[in-house]
C-alpha cells in the first residue's frame, strides 16, 4: 500500500507539475497577448494625439464659421426690416401718384370737354351756315375767286372736325 501511495504521490506531482506548466504557457501566452494590446492601446493613442489637433482646428472653424453664419443673418435681418421701409414708401408714393393724377383728371376734364363740345357746336353750326348759304349762292351765280375761298373753309371746317373726333376719342380714352 505504501507503493500505491508513492504511486499515487508521483501521479499527484506530475498532475501538479503539469499543471503548472500549462498555467505557465497560458501565462506567457497571456502576456504576449498583453503586450499585443499595449502596442495598439499606444498607436491608437498617437493616431488620438496625431488628430487631437486636426479635431480641435476644426472646431475652432465651425466656431468661426458659426459666427460668421449669425453676422450674416443678422444683417439679411436689418436688410428686409430696410427693404420694407423702402416698399412702403414706393407705396406710398405710388398712391400719391395715383390721388394726383385723378385729381388733374377731375380738374381739367369738365372744362376741356365744355370747351370741345363748344367748339364743336361752332363748327357744325358755321357747317351748317355755310352749307345753307351755298345752296343759296348756288343758285345765284358766285364769282370763281370767292367760290375758293369758300372750298377752302369748308376744307378747313372738315379738318377741324376731324380733329376734334380725335380730341373726343382721346379724352374717352383717358376717362376709361
Amino acid at each position: 500500500m505504501e507503493e500505491t501511495l508513492q504511486i499515487t504521490q508521483i501521479i499527484t506531482n506530475i498532475i501538479i507539475i503539469l499543471f503548472f506548466l500549462g498555467l505557465t504557457i497560458l501565462v506567457f501566452g497571456l502576456i504576449k497577448q498583453a503586450k499585443k494590446i499595449t502596442t495598439k492601446i499606444d498607436d491608437f493613442s498617437k493616431d488620438f494625439s496625431d488628430i487631437k489637433p486636426k479635431v480641435v482646428e476644426s472646431l475652432e472653424k465651425i466656431n468661426s464659421l458659426s459666427d460668421n453664419v449669425n453676422g450674416v443673418v443678422s444683417k439679411v435681418n436689418e436688410n428686409v426690416d430696410v427693404l420694407g421701409t423702402v416698399v412702403e414708401k414706393v407705396k406710398d408714393t405710388a398712391d400719391s401718384v395715383l390721388e394726383f393724377e385723378k385729381k388733374i383728371q377731375n380738374s381739367i376734364e369738365p372744362p376741356v370737354m365744355e370747351t370741345l363740345n363748344t367748339i364743336t357746336a361752332v363748327s357744325v353750326g358755321v357747317k351748317t351756315f355755310f352749307d345753307s348759304w351755298k345752296k343759296n349762292k348756288n343758285s345765284k351765280s358766285i364769282e370763281p375767286q370767292f367760290n375758293e375761298k369758300l372750298e377752302d373753309l369748308n376744307d378747313s371746317i372738315t379738318d377741324v372736325n376731324k380733329e376734334l373726333v380725335e380730341v373726343n376719342s382721346r379724352l374717352s380714352d383717358l376717362q376709361k
